[in-house]
């Protein structure tokens, strides 16, 4: 399997309908079958700065429009050292055994994988994993990358640590600590259902205590069961020495204490 991610305009791939039957669709379906035109991960920008994902709900709960749901997925394979080793310029490399259910051929397509120097994190690649071999319960695996190694992997010394595509996990949650993906773009009424998530431009979400209001309260965050408040009543403080206002972006599994972070840019 070759599994890569894309970004594609309305227009592109013949995907804009007539004004008269809307233009948009396809963004509001949702299906137990996924559509074989997209993969999950997908991504299509249709006007006024709006991106959706194609995404699959896995928690039993109903998903609603102007309600944030959840990434869900933590690591699959925690941090390991490698059996293995491999060259500048593979594409294929082993994972080590390592706690984890049994695997199916090419159920990590579209996850991420890791690649630590074991000594110094400037040498930390991650790679976009494209495909993998099946394995029992625990046991070693290879995995298909979707670029050429720039570093080697040394046996004993580098390690990995392994994530499932993180739209392939997408829950209603009230935790914090899983971090919101966005809005869906339509109603999803269980788990198993293939569907697009707005993670861009224009929406109405549900808001929060003074989101909006005079006094620059215009800084949306995310308040934990899905809605969006201002950023002064959800900090509630001031900013912490050396730290910035900048949002950067967010956190998608993982912690530095744990797994990761697995880290989504947002500029």
């Amino acid at each position: 399997m070759q599994y890569t991610n894309r970004t594609v305009r309305l227009g592109e791939a013949g995907l804009a309908q007539s004004v008269s039957e809307g233009a948009h669709n396809f963004l509001y379906r949702v299906s137990t079958v996924r559509d074989p035109k997209w993969n999950i991960g997908d991504e299509v920008e249709f006007g006024a700065g709006r991106k959706a994902t194609y995404s699959l709900s896995t928690g039993a709960a109903a998903f609603y429009n102007a309600h944030g749901v959840s990434f869900s997925s933590g690591g699959y394979t925690a941090y390991t050292s490698f059996a293995v080793s491999a060259a500048v310029g593979d594409t294929t490399i082993t994972v080590p055994a390592a706690t984890h259910a049994a695997l199916g051929k090419d159920d990590l397509a579209g996850g991420f994988i890791i690649i630590f120097d074991g000594a110094n994190d400037y040498y930390t690649t991650t790679r976009m994993i494209t495909g993998n071999s099946a394995a029992g319960s625990g046991l070693a695996f290879k995995v298909y990358l979707d670029a050429k190694l720039t570093y080697a992997i040394t046996a004993g010394t580098s390690a990995a640590e392994v994530y499932v595509n993180p739209y392939s996990a997408i829950v209603v949650s009230t935790l914090r600590d899983q971090v919101k993906a966005g809005l869906p773009m339509a109603y999803v009424s269980a788990a198993a259902n293939y569907f697009w998530l707005q993670t861009a431009g224009i929406c109405w979400p549900i808001p929060q205590g003074n989101l909006g209001n005079t006094g620059g309260k215009s800084s949306g965050w995310w308040h934990d069961y899905g809605n969006i408040s201002d950023a002064n009543t959800a900090m509630g403080v001031t900013i912490a020495a050396a730290n910035s206002s900048q949002y950067a972006g967010y956190v998608v599994a993982g912690s530095i204490s744990g797994n990761g972070p697995l880290f989504k840019l947002v500029m």
